[in-house]
């Protein structure tokens, strides 16, 4: 025999296939096989979505008579006036009235106006913090760019032996600035003579740090071949321990009397001055 999808009773359902129906709406439905679609529930999606159809169109019945009343942002503006419009027809609007109806309207225009000027501002303001943080970057890696190659060349000029030259760079962005005018010079307040250039910090430098240079011309001492303004220490000519107004000539002649004053201040006096005291 073949098995219905649908019986009225229990009874007409041979007892073997009988836990393969299930009871709904009074009726015994075949349930008991996957993938198996009853005449039932075909029927019951058919009449959900008749029922949403008739709701749809009951929805859209109803709202014909308001089409004629423009859009809903329109709609909404027509209501937000029904309140003055009643006022107006009983007769209420004395000159408050009227005040506080023109300064509503007004308000509200202006915020309407003011909205996308003011997400217009704010989309500008974040494009320009964006633009100041990438020139500060960029601003950040021209000073250093500028601060290694200026004290690259020194170190070479002072023979300063290559494997010293990342520690001397390193060191050098911390106690170097470059000034308005494009000059790099030393800080003021970070342990070292403030506004020498590189090579006058590197010839201080060579008491302090005497493994930047090969053994023969550290701690102080001239070695040959360095000439005239690549002296430290005692060979510095404006210092107690090195004075000598020929080397000070010398200096001034081959490297400028700006350059001379920079040796000299880091010696413990001036150009023209007088031979300092020893340390």
């Amino acid at each position: 025999m073949s098995l219905q999808a649908i019986h009225d009773t229990i009874d007409d359902i041979p007892e073997v296939y009988r836990d393969l129906y299930t009871e709904k709406g009074g009726k015994f439905e075949l349930t008991g096989i996957a993938g198996v679609k009853t005449q039932a529930d075909f029927e019951r999606v058919q009449s959900a979505l008749l029922k949403e159809r008739n709701d749809h169109q009951q929805a859209k019945q109803a709202l014909e008579p308001w089409s004629a009343l423009g859009d809903l942002e329109e709609l909404q503006s027509k209501l937000d006036k029904l309140p003055e419009l009643e006022a107006a027809a009983a007769g209420k609007l004395d000159e408050a009235a009227i005040d506080e109806i023109v300064n509503r309207r007004v308000e509200g225009t202006i915020k309407s106006r003011e909205a996308p000027l003011q997400r217009q501002l704010s989309q500008a303001e974040k494009e320009l913090n964006a633009l100041r943080e990438e020139n500060q970057t960029f601003k950040v890696q021209n000073t250093r760019r500028a601060i290694h190659d200026t004290v690259r060349e020194a170190l070479v000029e002072q023979k300063v032996i290559p494997e010293a030259h990342e520690d001397a760079l390193f060191l050098a962005e911390r106690v170097f600035e470059v000034t308005e005018d494009g000059t790099i010079v030393t800080r003021d307040g970070v342990g070292v003579t403030p506004g020498v250039e590189a090579g006058v910090w590197l010839q201080d430098m060579q008491d302090k740090r005497p493994h930047w240079w090969p053994p023969s011309q550290g701690g102080g001492a001239a070695g040959a071949g360095r000439g005239a303004g690549t002296m430290s220490g005692s060979s510095n000519p404006w210092s107690a321990d090195g004075w000598n107004v020929t080397k000070q000539m010398e200096v001034v002649k081959s490297k400028g009397r700006e350059y001379g004053a920079q040796m000299a201040t880091a010696a413990g006096t001036t150009l023209t001055g007088g031979k300092p005291r020893k340390k």
